[in-house]
């Protein structure tokens, strides 16, 4: 029998209907929420952006609102005054070298730990994972000691260095539960095939990590790109610094007065990080899920 709108709506039972309503209360408030978070976190950076398209008197006039002649003075000036090619440099080589760094230390310890029924391998994986949970403030003399015998003071090699192994704990985490998730019959395939040990590690392991390189790679890049305190503690000489640094100086002169420079100089040292994690975002994405997924 046909039964219209009306009719059919009578058919439904109240308890359904209740919890119908409970289903779009809660989409409406959690969609609500979300709103507010992401208005809380996007206003800094919206206003960052006005601030650096604004001439300091129109900052001063309405911090608020919106640019009413937006101009690039600010990165022109912001550009020279810093030196900002040397300090884009400085900080792509030291969190460059020190990432490939710490994923070269990595991969070798993480096939060992997570292939190999190593005896105490958790145990020294723990003890490993202890250098992520040390501040960086407990180590910084014995790393000024070690850095100073080396000759590496004042050397963007020795941030490498530093980052490199300082890093290690983080990457290792990645890759080894990555590599743990990779199924055993390919690795037994190998095998059957006459492959040895580094020859299933590297025709075999190396290939398919590649997304988790992505994600510990990207993620240990913008860590280093936006650290701060060994990079203060190590470097004395200007056209040494990078960005995290070369940003206080902004702070510490005659700059401080004006609010559209170090608006326009935080836009431009960040958007190096923000354009490899756009490039970066599929690897990364590709690399969670497949390692979420037990072989």
């Amino acid at each position: 029998m046909y039964l219209n709108p009306s009719q059919r709506h009578l058919q439904i039972p109240a308890a359904v209907l209740r919890r119908r309503r409970l289903n779009a209360a809660v989409k409406v408030v959690g969609t609500l929420i979300f709103a507010i978070v992401f208005i809380v976190w996007a206003f800094p950076v919206v206003l960052t952006i006005m601030t650096a398209l604004k001439s300091d008197v129109e900052v001063m006039r309405g911090p608020l609102a919106l640019p009413s002649h937006p101009t690039f003075d600010a990165f022109v000036g912001v550009w020279s005054m810093l030196n900002f090619k040397q300090m884009l440099w400085n900080s792509m080589f030291i969190s460059v070298g020190g990432t490939a760094l710490a994923i070269a230390l990595a991969l070798l310890p993480a096939y060992a730990l997570s292939r190999f029924n190593i005896p105490g391998g958790d145990v020294i994986f723990i003890v490993i994972l202890t250098g992520e949970m040390i501040p960086a403030q407990a180590v910084i003399i014995p790393l000024y000691e070690e850095l100073r015998g080396l000759h590496l003071l004042d050397s963007l090699w020795g941030l490498v260095l530093v980052h490199g192994v300082y890093g290690l704990p983080f990457v290792l985490l990645v890759m080894r539960g990555f590599m743990a998730s990779i199924p055993k019959e390919l690795e037994n395939a190998a095998r059957v095939d006459g492959c040895s040990d580094l020859g299933v590690f590297r025709h075999v392991i190396l290939p398919l990590v590649i997304p988790a390189i992505a994600v510990a790679g990207t993620l240990n890049i913008i860590s280093i790109w936006n650290e701060l305190f060994f990079a203060m503690i190590f470097l004395d000489s200007q056209a040494n610094f990078p960005v995290a640094v070369g940003l206080t100086i902004l702070k510490q002169g005659r700059y401080f007065s004006s609010w559209n420079l170090p608006a326009a100089a935080m836009l431009i040292g960040q958007m190096p990080t923000i354009i490899l994690y756009i490039f970066a975002y599929r690897y990364i994405k590709q690399g969670i899920f497949s390692g979420a997924v037990k072989g």
